[in-house]
């Protein structure tokens, strides 16, 4: 099936050069700038605190989902490419003086390609990360929203011409966003209840307790219920956010690597701190191009990296 795939993907110089000259690019490209511009002043209005971002590291996230490996040895140690900084964050806000951070983070994360015309899926993409010390998922939720009120009126005063291309009608207005529950979801529409619900909606909604990362935190007074959160969407622009409560007790993360497979050996040195004691923490990170793709309206997420990111398939740059 892949092979299928990729004899069907044109891959040829001028498809190429094409995307690069394509009449949206230049749109696209200011609309992420504009989304990152006032995503920086926003932090830095609030008090977040820019920590830089990691390319390599021993430890990344695992996801809950087959991706190849993506590592090297170098210095005697087996370096991986970053897949998020969910554990840098956390490890972090070790420092006492650190109560919330941020990263502009660049993320690689090799999915096969069964995922390469999703319409959002890329292997390469730019995420912002956030992370509060002593915090819960509902104040992470009510910050994004606050976010998403501050960049879309950032991106509708700085690009009037643009935004008038895709979105005559302007931006949609950010309330306290509707909640849903995985479970209840699924019940009235099935296995695709995400797309579904993602594709009848007009404003974005958050969905609740997906079971995944072990480090997504379970409610311990709900076992089998887990405290993290989704932005999804409307549309049928799908997931733009994902976050949660972290596991921060030792003996619940090992637990939980357990029931999710972790290979603990590579994440020793992380339990070895999580023994002595890891902060309680919340957060989640936005996908810039899935932004980006929601507002400028574009079908498919690939045309929005200026070069070809394609899970699983070739490209010439």
């Amino acid at each position: 099936m892949e092979g299928d795939l990729i004899e069907e993907l044109d891959v040829s110089l001028e498809a190429t050069l094409a995307q690069l000259r394509g009449e949206a690019t230049i749109d696209v490209l200011k609309v992420q700038q504009a989304i990152i511009r006032a995503t920086h002043q926003f932090m830095f209005e609030r008090g977040l605190v820019q920590v830089m971002p990691l390319m390599l590291s021993p430890i990344t996230d695992p996801l809950n989902h087959g991706v190849v490996d993506a590592a090297i040895s170098y210095a005697g140690c087996r370096w991986s490419l970053t897949k998020s900084m969910i554990f840098h964050k956390q490890l972090a806000l070790l420092n006492p003086d650190l109560e919330a951070l941020y990263i502009v983070s660049p993320n690689v994360r090799l999915e096969f390609a069964d995922r390469a015309f999703t319409g959002r899926h890329l292997f390469e993409f730019t995420q912002v990360d956030f992370e509060f010390r002593d915090k819960e998922g509902a104040f992470v939720r009510s910050f994004m929203e606050d976010l998403l009120r501050y960049l879309f009126a950032a991106v509708q005063r700085d690009l009037p011409e643009v935004l008038a291309k895709y979105r005559p009608q302007g931006l949609c207005q950010i309330g306290e966003l509707e909640i849903f529950r995985t479970e209840d979801l699924e019940a009235q529409y099935g296995p695709e209840y995400e797309h579904v619900k993602s594709k009848e909606a007009l404003l974005p909604f958050w969905l609740l307790n997906h079971r995944r990362e072990f480090y997504d935190k379970e409610d311990p007074t709900k076992p089998g219920t887990y405290l993290n959160y989704d932005l999804i969407w409307p549309e049928g622009f799908g997931e733009g956010l994902s976050g949660a409560e972290r596991e921060n007790e030792y003996h619940q993360i090992r637990k939980r690597m357990e029931e999710t497979g972790a290979n603990q050996e590579a994440f020793k040195h992380y339990l070895e701190v999580a023994k002595k004691g890891l902060p309680h923490s919340a957060g989640a990170g936005f996908g810039v191009e899935r932004m980006a793709r929601f507002i400028c309206r574009v079908k498919d997420i690939n045309d929005v990296a200026l070069f070809q990111r394609r899970p699983g398939m070739p490209a010439l740059f």
